[in-house]
């Protein structure tokens, strides 16, 4: 039996934000990244997702990115190194804090946007990231693009790690996530969602925008919830998964 995580981006608003809709999404996700407060996030929407994670049954994770507020998250900074280490164990150490006061633990750390497609890339800021995971717990699970620098350097570090894919994001030819301005980089129908889904889950492999088909490792899908339709399509995923022996599960600590 094949076994996959689906996981998802939420507490990225403010105050109430979209928490009805987010709450409708975590009864269809295995695992949750939840926004720490510097590229979106406050304590009162952070605090209702951790608390609606933990009545679901679905595992924590803290999702940190650059303190961009106004680019979501999705601007290079351009920090040192150092700057990356202290923001990444700045931000798990409030998330897994959150977590424990309400009664939960934190699982996991995936980062966001910006710091995301460079960790993945810079064997640099890949180092900073894993060692201030590793500081904080190295029990944690480190979610990390599949194939990507970042899985290397959590590795090295002695952590579980997760190769992430996506189900609604284009592919380049080498492996990374095509640019947000690039036409065409975001899936937006389920149709288009669930045939890339299969590639990754049943072959271990995807289509690229150059039409190439390249491998990759799927331990761990994510589902954006501002896709449309997105509560369409995770029931339409829970459906073929039943129909194809693929178990929807949180990623199991070694």
């Amino acid at each position: 039996m094949i076994r996959l995580d689906i996981n998802c981006d939420l507490a990225e608003g403010y105050g109430r934000g979209r928490q009805a809709e987010d709450l409708g999404i975590m009864k269809w996700i295995t695992s949750v990244n939840i926004a720490c407060g510097l590229h979106a996030g406050d304590p009162h929407i952070i605090a209702r997702t951790v608390e609606a994670a933990i009545r679901n049954g679905v595992k924590i994770g803290a999702h940190p990115g650059y303190p961009d507020v106004q680019g979501f998250g999705r601007r290079s900074m351009n920090l040192s190194v150092r700057e990356v280490y202290e923001l990444v164990l700045y931000q798990v150490s409030a998330l897994d804090g959150v977590s424990r006061a309400l009664g939960g633990e934190l699982h996991h750390v995936k980062l966001h946007g910006a710091l995301y497609n460079e960790a993945a890339e810079s064997p640099e800021l890949a180092e900073a990231v894993a060692r201030a995971v590793s500081d904080i717990n190295e029990e944690l699970i480190l979610y990390a693009l599949s194939g990507s620098a970042l899985v290397e350097a959590g590795l090295e570090y002695g952590l579980q790690v997760a190769e992430e894919v996506f189900a609604d994001r284009a592919y380049l030819p080498n492996g990374r996530l095509a640019p947000r301005e690039l036409e065409g980089s975001v899936l937006i129908s389920n149709e288009e969602q669930m045939e890339q889904t299969r590639q990754l889950v049943l072959n271990q492999k995807v289509q690229t925008v150059d039409g190439t088909s390249i491998a990759l490792a799927a331990d761990t899908l994510c589902v954006h919830c501002e896709s449309p339709d997105v509560l369409q399509f995770l029931i339409e995923l829970h459906r073929w998964a039943k129909q194809n022996d693929v178990k929807l599960e949180a990623i199991t600590p070694r």
